[in-house]
């Protein structure tokens, strides 16, 4: 808890100490969708991804592979949408 004074920290403590167990647990709850908002916590396919990365790969090295596929995924994604509709 670097991120917050020493008497919030304590006043925090002390609040959530006063909650039973299914308040603390929808407090944890509010806490994961918090930190999934801003993306501190990853989802299985960012899990497994960061797994799997090769860190040495750059990103002009990616876009050099890609560069020979023909299209324009928006483009492609965006007919699909509309033939959907």
């Amino acid at each position: 808890m670097s991120s917050i004074g020493k008497k919030d920290e304590e006043e925090l403590l002390s609040r959530l100490k006063s909650l039973g167990r299914r308040e603390l647990r929808e407090v944890m709850d509010f806490i994961d969708f918090i930190q999934k908002k801003r993306g501190k916590t990853a989802g299985p396919f960012i899990r497994y991804i960061k797994e799997k990365a090769d860190r040495q790969i750059s990103l002009a090295q990616v876009r050099q592979e890609l560069s020979p596929i023909k299209g324009n995924l928006s483009e492609t994604i965006s007919k699909q949408r509309e033939e959907r509709i």
